[in-house]
């Protein structure tokens, strides 16, 4: 029996009793770099009353990995946890199967695949709320189903955030990283017309993601561009002042990338767009994306029809996590990288 006050073990409806008791899962036990995450065994997670546990196929890995290892922006800290994260295994984003769920978890059974989001997806098993996963459409490798949801989410929540739809001009800054790659092809499927903006050895990846106009800002003025119903900025690297006449008048200019990360907040350029926003002719729109299962789906719909594709530059074996969120934190990556575990 349990002693007073001690939190009661939760109670597992159904588990696959062959599973094992430990785990491989990359973690890290203070603040640091995507450099100094190490493979351990760990103890295997069980499910409260409304999580499953997921056998990881592949997670897919985000800036924001790699931010939460280096315990940044600083403000984050009071949900990560002040001198040390919480969660010292890294990852959300999962694609698996379903080995076990908790008592009052209807939606799954043992058997089921799944995608969406999970605590320490850099694992063989993670643990994932009932309602934060999705059934991916048949036919989708586990690898192309974990570069789906923080991405995909966030391009289609800037894309709405942004008044997208069917004849608006759109531009797409950033549009080869892990979230323009989705914004292009979500949307061309919203029946946009849409430019998409990379680097020289990136233009032909845009142009396979069916972007009407690439634009290599190597060899163009990225500043004298105009005249777009929405701008959906990923990298952030313009003066707000002058990046808001990319966009038309009565035009949306969303913010989602470029903040300063290892700050207080992060916040400086969010705070910006909201407080230029009234003094001109664009409105300028900071996104904070979240995770919602809905959107997600949706995207799935659209990934099952063919519209969209998710483009995976690599597949890292976990044993080589430290490798693979380096190259994402570090902005190198062409779409999407996974971890296999």
């Amino acid at each position: 029996m349990p002693r007073p006050g001690t939190p009661p073990i939760p109670s597992v409806k159904h588990m696959n009793t062959a599973l094992p008791t430990t785990i491989r899962a990359v973690r890290l036990d203070r603040y640091g770099s995507p450099a100094d995450l190490e493979q351990h065994e760990v103890a295997m997670p069980i499910p409260d009353d409304h999580q499953v546990v997921v056998r990881v196929r592949a997670a897919g890995i985000n800036r924001g990995d790699g931010l939460a290892i280096e315990g940044v922006p600083y403000a984050a800290r009071l949900s990560y946890g002040l001198t040390r994260p919480k969660r010292p295994v890294p990852g959300t984003d999962v694609a698996g199967t379903v080995v076990a769920v908790g008592a009052g978890v209807t939606a799954w059974r043992p058997g089921d695949p799944v995608v969406g989001w999970a605590s320490g997806a850099f694992a063989q098993f993670a643990v994932a709320a009932d309602d934060a996963l999705v059934a991916p459409p048949a036919g989708l490798a586990f690898e192309e189903a974990a570069a789906l949801p923080t991405a995909a989410v966030t391009a289609l929540q800037a894309l709405r955030l942004g008044g997208v739809e069917a004849g608006r001009r759109v531009l797409v800054l950033g549009a080869s990283g892990g979230v323009g790659t989705f914004a292009v092809q979500i949307a061309k499927a919203l029946g946009a017309e849409v430019t998409g903006v990379c680097s020289t050895r990136n233009v032909s990846l845009v142009e396979s993601l069916g972007a009407d106009h690439v634009i290599d800002y190597t060899a163009a003025d990225v500043a004298a561009l105009t005249g777009y119903d929405a701008v959906i900025d990923l990298v952030g690297t313009l003066p707000l002042v002058r990046a808001r006449r990319l966009a038309a008048p009565g035009g949306t200019y969303v913010v989602v990338g470029g903040g300063q990360a290892r700050s207080l907040t992060g916040m400086r350029r969010f705070a910006g767009a909201a407080m230029l926003s009234p003094f001109g002719r664009q409105r300028l729109r900071p996104l904070f994306a979240t995770p919602k299962r809905e959107d997600l789906a949706q995207v799935l719909e659209l990934v099952a029809a063919g519209a969209v594709r998710p483009s995976v530059e690599a597949a890292y074996d976990l044993a080589d996590a430290a490798t693979a969120v380096d190259f994402v934190h570090r902005g190198k990556a062409r779409g999407k990288v996974v971890l296999v575990a």
